[in-house]
């Protein structure tokens, strides 16, 4: 529900723009720290992967144990840049089967990408044509410390140095504590899936195949190809083949509607509102807002505010008689 009530706003004398930002108004309890929202090629309507990041954390969240301040600044200057937009996940990794080298597809272990996007060709090979690797930005320091448990999102590392994560991460598919939080230094989880986020990869993983394209690709996950027959040539791979990220944002918790009589209603993905008439407004205006959860959208709250022509002062005009 909000926060607090929406203030009634003044238009400045003879102004017929009004601009201000609705996100300090509506909060949901169950999101502490900034949120990022993946669109991805994933099939259907429900594409979206929520990332909530732990730049601030509640002390009681079970998820996190602190903040991680560096490596949570570093995702979000690859979202706000827009590399991560086009970017594929490249890496599609199982645990092994007891006293085995063979993967066990019951054990999804993570799901790795930000590294590469898809060659501009179709592919007749991977050798011919690999994935093209994106522009990294300095390595950040190491933060570990909370879990890699289900669902959390961690920084890929170089093997053997703990500071050299750059754009590459991963989602845990499962409880990789054991395995992750000591490992090359412990991995910084910086985050988390919420929402039905976490369901939506499972159900894409159960659909994918992996091919081994050597190199940093050899568990690739790919979706909608046909692997051709033993001995027959590799069939062409498209781009549409990889689970890509469309576009990657900052958003607010909210999505809304807002309604104000006569004027033109403009929003943004962080919850900034414009609200704009032709001529300006002589009397008091009632603005409706309806805010819905981009997580969760059966969780939707109403409020309203009054926008106010700015009185003017008396002219002040001289008695002529004085």
């Amino acid at each position: 529900m909000p926060t607090t009530p929406i203030p009634d706003q003044t238009l400045a004398n003879g102004a017929s723009v009004l601009r201000f930002n609705l996100t300090p108004y509506f909060d949901l309890d169950s999101i502490t720290g900034s949120l990022v929202r993946l669109v991805t090629s994933t099939k259907g309507k429900a594409n979206a992967i929520f990332i909530e990041l732990f730049d601030q954390v509640d002390p009681a969240d079970p998820f996190a144990i602190s903040t991680t301040p560096l490596t949570a600044a570093n995702f979000l200057g690859y979202v706000q840049r827009g590399d991560y937009n086009g970017a594929i996940f490249h890496r599609l990794a199982y645990l092994k089967k007891p006293s085995s080298d063979q993967d066990d597809p019951s054990q999804p272990f993570v799901l790795q990408g930000g590294g590469f996007t898809p060659p501009l060709a179709p592919l007749g090979s991977l050798g011919a044509f690999p994935p093209v690797a994106l522009p990294k930005e300095a390595p950040v320091t190491n933060e570990p410390g909370n879990p890699n448990i289900l669902g959390t999102v961690a920084m890929a590392k170089v093997g053997g140095d703990p500071n050299s994560a750059t754009n590459q991460f991963f989602f845990n598919l499962r409880d990789n504590r054991s395995i992750l939080d000591n490992q090359n230094g412990g991995f910084s989880a910086f985050g988390r899936l919420v929402g039905n986020s976490l369901a939506l990869l499972q159900r894409w993983i159960a659909t994918v195949i992996r091919i081994n394209g050597g190199g940093a690709f050899t568990d690739l996950p790919l979706q909608g190809y046909k692997q051709a027959k033993a001995g027959a040539p590799p069939r062409p791979l498209q781009p549409a083949n990889y689970l890509s990220i469309k576009e990657a944002e900052v958003i607010s918790e909210f999505s809304y509607r807002v309604k104000a009589k006569g004027a033109r209603v403009s929003l943004d993905s962080t919850g900034g509102l414009e609200l704009q008439w032709a001529t300006a407004p002589t009397k008091p205006v009632k603005v409706s807002v309806q805010a819905t959860s981009v997580i969760n959208p059966r969780e939707s709250f109403r409020s309203s505010f009054v926008v106010l022509p700015e009185e003017l002062p008396p002219l002040g005009f001289a008695d002529p008689l004085a």
